[in-house]
Order: structure tokens, then sequence, then C-alpha cells
């Protein structure tokens, strides 16, 4: 979430669209605005729970339904974020897949 409150701030503020390597991203930074604030719309809720492993049990379901379920802009900004970060999301789908 920190990386998507920084770069909607960085675009208000350059009115302009992001810097960052974003593919498919839409031409016009108010939409890419839209589309990175819909991704974090549920995040915070899920994180207000009380327990450690209970917020971090919703967020990586939160992260698995927005992997699994997004597709376009939503998919890309979501994926080349977590891989700027280093964060290893492919595990998230594999349990999913055992699941089924």
């Amino acid at each position: 979430m920190s990386v998507a409150f920084m770069e909607i701030r960085t675009m208000g503020y350059r009115r302009g669209p992001t810097l960052m390597e974003w593919p498919d991203a839409p031409d016009d930074y108010h939409e890419q605005i839209r589309v990175i604030a819909d991704i974090c719309h549920n995040l915070p809720g899920d994180l207000r729970s009380h327990s450690k492993r209970q917020r971090e049990r919703r967020a990586i379901e939160s992260l698995r339904t927005l992997l699994e379920r997004a597709d376009g802009p939503y998919a890309q900004w979501i994926r080349t974020r977590l891989d700027m970060l280093g964060y290893d999301y492919h595990r998230l789908l594999e349990k999913a897949d055992r699941e089924t």
C-alpha cells in the first residue's frame, strides 16, 4: 500500500502519469490513480483485524484474490510492484491451485 500511496501522491503533484514501469498502463494519469485506488480499496479493512495472524491471513487472501481475478492494467500494476519489492507472490497462486 505504501508504494500505491506514493505513486498516487506523485502523480497528483506532477499532474502526470507515473514514471514507474507499468506495462498496459492507462494513458491518462487520472485513470492510473483510479486503478491503483481500486486495487488497494479493501486492504485497510483487511489490516484492521486484531491479531497479527488474522491480519496476515486476510491480507494474503485479498492479495491472492487480486492476483487471480485482476486483468489488464490491474494485474500488470500488482505484479510489477510486487516484483519490484521482491515479494514472491507465485507461491500464493500455487497454493490456490492445490486447494481447488
